[in-house]
């Protein structure tokens, strides 16, 4: 004779075990999904792992072919690019000039500010330290290089 206390816990660890399957599969699910669209996808290596990934000398021709300057001290020899200059515009305000003074409701042009700003202007370069065939060091200015990942 089955008694009704035992039906009941048989049918609720049953219904426990179905959503536990339920559950697990959705977990699955999903996990198999991220790695799918995240093996699809086209990740770049950021400049400083790409950068990073130039180790020799070859390396570094095939990559930016000769170097416009080669300078031999008695540690290393420096490989350096030349990519031009930079300009940015960077605006800088007058201390005189302030933001919260009222100001006519009718603008003449002889009372319009002209606009004030600078041009800063840096080097864009990549230099690589070698000894030998093997890559030391490197530097970077103004210049990103990212790299699809393969």
């Amino acid at each position: 004779m089955v008694r009704t206390n035992d039906t009941y816990r048989k049918k609720h660890i049953i219904s426990n075990l179905d959503n536990f399957k339920k559950y697990n599969l959705g977990y699955h699910t999903v996990i198999l999904i991220f790695l799918f669209l995240v093996s699809c996808s086209n990740i770049l290596f950021n400049h400083d792992d790409a950068m990073s990934m130039l180790t020799t000398k070859q390396l570094v021709i095939d990559r930016f072919g000769e170097p416009t300057e080669i300078t031999e001290t008695n540690d290393y020899d420096e490989y350096y690019y030349d990519f031009g200059v930079f300009e940015e515009r960077v605006n800088y305000f007058d201390p005189q000039i302030s933001l919260v003074t009222a100001q006519p409701k009718v603008s003449k042009i002889e009372n319009e500010f002209e606009p004030q700003f600078r041009i800063n202007v840096s080097s864009k370069y990549i230099k690589f330290h070698l000894i030998g065939e093997k890559v030391i060091y490197w530097e970077s200015q103004n210049v990103k290089f990212p790299v699809k990942k393969k």
